[in-house]
């Protein structure tokens, strides 16, 4: 039987958000994060960064590269293509959203439409995303991957994307910021303006980009109502990760 520590307690809110409470520290700490609490901007920063640091260390994360490498045959550089997976380290780019701009879209979209959000919520959302094939990924050489993030001009254009990033955006409308929605309204003028695109996708990203600025708007100015909870698929990772 477990005992219980000296001065240390839980206690619960009216959304059942279990609480320690120490007389020894200033504030309590929750299992779920809130608007309230997420209010501070080295906090928020410190939960996303948190949730990636986990997801980017799992078992999933490794197989989905595998994957993505060794099932789809996306081995090589896509600037280098001489280059491959026998020749050098090769690395999943996350183009024009960084993992950071989608945890914070996943987490915002939530808080927007349910309330609250935990750790383990996130680094969940993450995983799916990435093994629904959502996220735009490119593979590139760890020198071209650098040379990348060295370069703000630098620009990877979305035919060169593996991923039904657009179907991202649109499951995760309500977490769209402005700044966010500006990336991406930036680079699709980019993608338009300076290389050849499908009809199919040509519609599918205009589409987009008549919605972006108005959920950007409705996101930072409307309403706050709470319209659901938190909607997880079943966990599968039995699939992506080694039998314990």
């Amino acid at each position: 039987m477990s005992e219980v520590m000296p001065g240390i307690h839980v206690e619960y809110d009216d959304g059942y958000n279990p609480t320690i409470i120490s007389p020894n520290a200033e504030f309590g700490l929750s299992f779920y994060q809130t608007r309230f609490s997420l209010m501070d901007v080295d906090v928020y920063k410190r939960f996303l960064d948190n949730a990636i640091s986990r997801f980017r260390h799992s078992v999933t994360y490794k197989k989905y590269k595998g994957y993505l490498m060794n099932d789809l045959g996306m081995d090589h550089c896509q600037l280098l293509s001489n280059i491959s997976g026998e020749d050098a380290d090769i690395e999943m780019h996350h183009n024009f959203l960084t993992i950071f701009d989608i945890a914070l879209m996943i987490t915002e979209h939530t808080i927007n439409t349910t309330g609250y959000i935990s750790t383990f919520d996130l680094v969940q959302l993450l995983k799916e995303a990435h093994k629904q094939n959502m996220i735009p990924i490119v593979m590139l050489s760890k020198t071209a991957h650098q040379m990348y993030h060295n370069n703000d001009d630098m620009y990877i254009p979305a035919q060169m994307c593996f991923g039904y990033w657009i179907d991202l955006l649109t499951t995760y409308h309500r977490g769209i910021t402005k700044k966010i929605a500006y990336q991406v309204l930036n680079y699709i003028d980019h993608s338009i303006n300076n290389t050849a695109i499908d009809a199919k996708t040509m519609v599918s990203m205009l589409e987009l980009k008549d919605n972006l600025e108005s959920w950007a708007n409705y996101n930072e100015y409307g309403d706050t109502r709470r319209i659901g909870v938190i909607s997880l698929p079943e966990n599968n990772d039995a699939e992506w990760e080694d039998a314990k």
